[in-house]
């Protein structure tokens, strides 16, 4: 099946788009390669010490495209996050495939020059390949940008005929309720705390930092429920029975369908009784939308992801954000909380208007708001974003890479904040929010205000495996961690308040092994913060023109 000699290949012929190889015929080995991300606070990679999984997420966009290759296609998957690459994995493919964000550009680099040297062909597309394609072109043979639902089968054809070009722009926006189940089976399902599956793409807003809108669109183009109940059944006749993250940008983006998808989730999670755990991102517009939020419940949706980003609201208009604008954002998060959604949130500095008051302001709001998992990110100008073409014609962005070493960015532009102070500010934010006794306290306020419904339920795990990873916990968090004293008063408090509560009790036990991630991460994120505000003290912040002479939005 395909060709697999060790020979690098031979570019026969290059005219325009169109490079011209070797047929790859009717019959390809696939080998699809999803590259480890840098440590972050998605990445749950803390966790991975205490419980059995490897990894927290599959990559469904490579599930999805496997479904969408011809069926004479031998596919196989690796996930970097547990799987090792070797070279006997690449030299037995026809046909390289790696899909990647932002975040994981320092291994995919790795990947595609390790193909080319031992000759084999790759294909690569993703949100970092939408957004920058030019930084690809030069590692991969061939680059897919847009959305490759209704294009794959014609790009596959160029393929078995020797006709691929070098890059792929796909400007249309697919209809995708044309989209096929995903390929699960392709997935090592034990490795996995939680499945991922999609609802919609696309959101309505218009915030000036998110590169959602400019990939995806403003348009939300949503799946027919009878789809997403189709790939719920696919999971559970797999034997998934844990969290299903539904990874859109914002749920409730388009809220009408989203009403009609909770409806009948609700009717098949009763039918099936309960087998999975929801959770998802949304607005916070959700608070607005009782109707909704309470069918969500009633569907075991227990948690949701929000972008609150500021309590600033000059920050939050400088940057569009404008549907946080609407109500009290402290007084939205409690009622979501009331009506059972445990709630986890997204947090920005480094805006225009941020002064040195917001550090302690963002601690304030997050404590006040009772959210453990609290997402602190400096605000970043993505290629394509309306603020990345406004720093640009303000001369502000920086090149290059600003990563910190793994674990997470600097601003990729000239904030207004001298950068001294916001790393340090940052560090400090960083290591208030999570020092794990305020963690720990944070979390109990969560569950105290988090108003669960009887038929919410967390992931029941088999007796022995519970038993399992108690001790495991037991060990690592309560004997050998440098916490140990808030995790045992914690555990303490837990078993106390609600052993009989079996919803609050999942949650809690969930939160109290993730402190081993996320108390871990911050610190060293903090430390890394206070080295960079060292390295520039001295450097001045932007000083931004009068308002007067610029509106300060780009056109």
């Amino acid at each position: 099946m395909g060709n697999h000699s060790t020979a690098p290949l031979t570019i026969l012929q290059e005219t325009d788009s169109v490079v011209t190889f070797p047929p790859l015929g009717p019959a390809v080995n696939v080998l699809m390669i999803w590259p480890r991300f840098q440590k972050s606070y998605w990445g749950m990679e803390g966790m991975m010490d205490v419980v059995p999984e490897r990894a927290h997420m599959p990559p469904l966009a490579l599930a999805t495209i496997a479904a969408l290759l011809p069926q004479s296609w031998n596919v196989r998957l690796i996930d970097c996050a547990f799987d090792e690459l070797r070279d006997p994995d690449i030299l037995g493919a026809d046909l390289v495939m790696v899909s990647a964000m932002y975040a994981q550009r320092g291994e995919l680099r790795e990947i595609l020059s390790r193909c080319r040297r031992l000759g084999r062909r790759t294909i690569v597309g993703g949100p970092y390949a939408s957004s920058m394609p030019e930084e690809l072109l030069p590692l991969a043979d061939h680059v897919v940008v847009g959305e490759v639902d209704e294009s794959l089968g014609s790009i596959a054809a160029d393929f078995e005929a020797g006709r691929a070009r070098r890059l792929y722009q796909i400007a249309e926006k697919p209809n995708v309720t044309r989209t096929p189940v995903p390929r699960f089976e392709i997935f090592n399902l034990e490795k996995y705390m939680t499945m991922s599956i999609q609802f919609s793409r696309g959101c309505p807003f218009q915030c000036e930092f998110c590169d959602i809108i400019t990939i995806y669109g403003r348009r939300p183009r949503t799946k027919a429920p009878a789809q997403v109940i189709a790939e719920l059944e696919a999971l559970y006749r797999l034997g998934w029975r844990k969290w299903v993250f539904i990874v859109d940008d914002n749920f409730i983006g388009n809220h009408r369908a989203a009403l009609e998808l909770a409806r009948e989730l609700a009717k098949w999670q009763q039918s099936k009784d309960y087998p999975f755990a929801f959770s998802t991102e949304a607005s916070i517009d959700l608070a607005e939308r009782s109707e909704l939020q309470k069918t969500m419940v009633e569907a075991n949706f227990v948690g949701i992801f929000i972008g609150i980003e500021t309590p600033s609201p000059e920050s939050l208009r400088e940057t569009k954000k404008l549907q946080n604008l609407r109500r009290d954002p402290l007084e939205q998060v409690h009622l979501i909380q009331q009506r059972g959604l445990w709630v986890t949130a997204g947090f920005i500095i480094g805006f225009d208007s941020d002064d040195e008051t917001i550090f302690d302001r963002q601690r304030k709001f997050i404590e006040s708001a009772a959210i453990p998992w609290a997402l602190l990110n400096i605000l970043q100008a993505p290629a394509t974003t309306p603020l990345h073409n406004r720093m640009q014609k303000q001369g502000r962005l920086i090149e290059g890479d600003v990563s910190l070493s793994g674990a997470g960015s600097m601003a990729n532009f000239r904030t207004v904040l001298a950068p001294s102070i916001l790393f340090r500010g940052a560090a400090r934010l960083l290591s208030d929010l999570y020092g794990p006794e305020a963690f720990f306290l944070r979390t109990v306020s969560s569950l105290e205000r988090w108003v669960p419904i009887p038929v919410q339920r967390v992931p029941r795990l088999p007796i022995l495996a519970t038993l399992r990873l108690l001790v495991k916990s037991f060990w690592v968090q309560g004997v050998r961690s440098n916490y140990r004293t808030a995790y045992w008063s914690f555990l303490t408090l837990l078993v106390r308040r609600w052993w009989r509560d079996p919803a609050r009790a999942g949650i809690a036990a969930l939160a109290m092994i993730s402190a081993h991630h996320f108390c871990g991460f911050a610190s060293e994120l903090a430390r890394q913060l206070e080295q960079e505000a060292e390295a520039n003290a001295g450097i001045p912040g932007y000083q931004p023109r009068p308002l007067a002479a610029s509106s300060g939005f780009a056109d």
